[in-house]
């Protein structure tokens, strides 16, 4: 029982005794009550994070068998071109066929230059494989701008007469994988240099908005079909290939570009250039 006493005139009590067995039995079963809703809660929980896990597992391993077909479809359709040209010549080399020591010359000087493409092509589709793996890379401390510098340098020099502007802002520093950042100026600046004229200007900008490095190359060349600007990247790739077959790329420039934007959280966007060709717009947090 619980007890209360009530005070009353001249100085009296009124005790009430207020039996707790009914109020002991609820709240036994509604604590018993509690806990069974707990325990099914629990085992829901579980339930439904087992079946989105394996959900998830499958999503992952059909992404990644994906990943695997068109690699080995890229790999099969990228080097086939060069086999050719290096079977035939070897063919005409072995049959005696081209007699003359200049047309010899000629004929190793294009196989030599098909080998070096298929390097370049191997290069590129191993670096695409490991870009589209989910792999954690530790990144380290990057100086953007120094790199940036050095690449335009050399961009410079390999191209004497392009007229090319540059604002560079110095010491912008970011978590990164270097090697990969490297190459990803690299790969635009070769597609400048492959697909533009040796005289079409270039515009390259860096420089740092709130937490992120905003880089921007824009060329005078011929730049992308109008309806590319709109398309997924898939298409800017499948484009790439298009054009780069006759100029020896392996073209997978875009969407390795592509991939190393993705791998370090950043943004890519492409569109028409204020010099008639094709600017790249690519935002990198600096973390």
């Amino acid at each position: 029982y619980r007890m209360k006493s009530i005070p009353l005139p001249e100085k009296e009590f009124l005790v009430v005794a207020i039996s707790t067995a009914d109020l002991e039995k609820d709240w036994r079963q509604n604590f018993s009550r509690l806990l069974a809703f707990l325990f099914l809660a629990n085992l829901l929980a579980i339930a439904l994070s087992f079946i989105l896990l394996r959900n998830n597992s499958r999503k992952l391993e059909q992404q990644s068998l994906l990943r695997m077909q068109r690699f080995l479809s890229d790999a099969a359709h990228e080097l086939r071109t060069p086999l050719t040209v290096i079977k035939g010549y070897s063919e005409l080399l072995g049959s005696h066929k081209i007699e003359t020591k200049e047309d010899q010359e000629k004929a190793f000087t294009r196989v030599d230059h098909e080998v070096k493409r298929m390097e370049s092509l191997i290069n590129d589709l191993l670096l695409s494989a490991e870009l589209n793996e989910a792999t954690h890379l530790d990144f380290e401390k990057y100086d953007i701008s120094a790199s940036l510098k050095t690449h335009l340098q050399d961009f410079e020099i390999l191209s004497p007469d392009r007229v090319i502007e540059s604002t560079i802002e110095s010491g912008l520093h970011m978590k990164a994988s270097g090697d990969h950042i490297d190459r990803l100026i690299q790969n635009i600046f070769s597609n400048i240099r492959r697909h533009t004229p040796v005289s079409a200007p270039v515009i390259v900008q860096l420089k740092s908005k709130g937490k992120e490095v905003q880089l921007h190359i824009e060329d005078g060349g011929p730049g992308l079909p109008e309806d590319a600007y709109k398309k997924a990247s898939y298409e800017f790739e499948r484009f790439d290939r298009s054009r780069s077959r006759d100029t020896g790329g392996s073209g997978l420039g875009l969407s390795i570009i592509a991939a190393i934007v993705k791998e370090h959280s950043g943004s890519i966007s492409m569109s028409k250039s204020s010099l008639g060709g094709l600017a790249i717009h690519i935002q990198l947090p600096i973390k």
